[in-house]
């Protein structure tokens, strides 16, 4: 239902004699639900009446149960005509922040942003990742079948399955044994396409749950993998994921990057860091997260970008990878954050990967997905080596 709250507001709001948004949450919650059971499930105006005027009382907004019985027998048995202006057109038709859309079409136009904008609004598949030290994709897959599990192998990572039909991991076949980890195509691609050393330092900057960390681990396994996450809590995570998947060469450390950089005594062989960013490229994921987002969050994750970059730089030798990676689909996140980086970063050259081997656009040999052009989450990745 959430995935729709622009279309339910506008629909709302010819009802409602002051913004919707000035209405308590629980009222503003009932209205948003009373008009979806109307339109989408064609329920009774009566019985939605009866029934969201006692939820009121429930949440002690009793005061409100009457306005919500009231609105409930007045609610209309169809949406509201769409707005003409294209922006806000498209914001209240699929839901999305009109600041995000207007950034969308002046950067990829009506088409491609009304295509990006139904990729949001549709479920996100449940992906995947085989651990292949333990089993290959074809034997995980194979099993999945075997147990009447609709499963497909990822169309661009070499190690994910798909499934549908599927609410719990834990009761999937594997799951004990640590034969795979749940994680989207877009972040498999990440670790996939990273140069990983063969032995040595990893050190990953932001790991928690720690799907990038267990697979860059997996795939080096004769490493030593340093996981830095400023939660202690969060940490436990990749602990608990790393036992489970039988990953020995994992260990932990808690601690802001920026406080924890500069007091590491081994220069590293690889640094990931996975950076905190908009997550624009998540919302089939998490539809409410959209409505959180700001320009100003844009702003200051840009800073804190460059900030986490710049101190990730200064910790690997010669030779080593520094990885940087979002679930974003913003150019100042990505592709320019990227491209500043080498700019104060001379000593840093770019790392190519073979993206059309993977059926992958090739932009500026930066990983970029997003869900209206590969199926799976948006994610960013660059990669660089250092020369001297």
């Amino acid at each position: 239902m959430w995935r729709w709250r622009s279309k339910l507001d506008w629909t709302l709001a010819p009802l409602l004699q002051k913004p919707l948004e000035k209405l308590d949450p629980p009222v503003r919650a009932a209205l948003r639900a009373m008009l979806w059971e109307r339109l989408e499930l064609q329920t009774a105006p009566h019985a939605i009446g009866s029934d969201y005027a006692e939820l009121m009382r429930a949440f002690k907004v009793a005061s409100a149960a009457g306005f919500v019985n009231a609105l409930a027998r007045n609610l209309p048995g169809e949406w509201r005509a769409l707005p003409k202006q294209i922006a806000f057109r498209l914001s209240v038709e699929f839901a999305h922040p009109l600041w995000l859309i207007e950034r969308y079409l002046q950067r990829l136009g009506e088409d491609e942003t009304r295509a990006l904008l139904t990729a949001n609004q549709t479920r996100a598949a449940f992906d995947v990742r085989a651990n292949e030290v333990i089993i290959s994709r074809a034997t995980l897959l194979a099993r999945f079948q075997k147990a009447g599990i609709d499963a497909s192998a990822t169309p661009h990572s070499t190690v994910g399955i798909r499934l549908s039909g599927v609410s719990s991991p834990e009761a999937l076949p594997g799951w004990d044994e640590g034969h795979f980890l749940v994680q989207d195509e877009a972040a498999q691609l990440v670790g996939a396409l990273s140069l990983v050393p063969t032995e040595g330092l990893i050190i990953d900057c932001a790991s928690a749950p720690g799907g990038k960390a267990t697979h860059l681990a997996a795939r080096a396994p004769k490493t030593r993998l340093l996981a830095c996450d400023s939660s202690e809590k969060r940490l436990r995570l990749v602990e608990q994921n790393a036992r489970r998947l039988q990953l020995g060469n994992i260990k932990t450390r808690a601690g802001s990057w920026l406080d924890l950089a500069p007091t590491l005594r081994e220069q590293a062989d690889m640094v990931l860091l996975d950076a905190p960013c908009l997550g624009t490229g998540t919302f089939r994921r998490r539809p409410d997260a959209k409505w959180r987002k700001t320009p100003a969050q844009l702003a200051e994750l840009v800073v804190l970008q460059r900030e986490l970059l710049d101190a990730a730089a200064q910790t690997i030798k010669i030779g080593g990878v520094l990885l940087y990676s979002t679930c974003s689909l913003e150019p100042e996140e990505n592709s320019e954050q990227a491209c500043a980086f080498e700019q104060r970063w001379p000593n840093y050259e770019r790392v190519h990967s073979d993206l059309t081997a993977l059926g992958l656009p090739d932009s500026d040999e930066f990983l970029q997905t997003a869900p209206h052009l590969c199926g799976c989450d948006g994610a960013f990745a660059a990669q660089w080596r250092r020369k001297s």
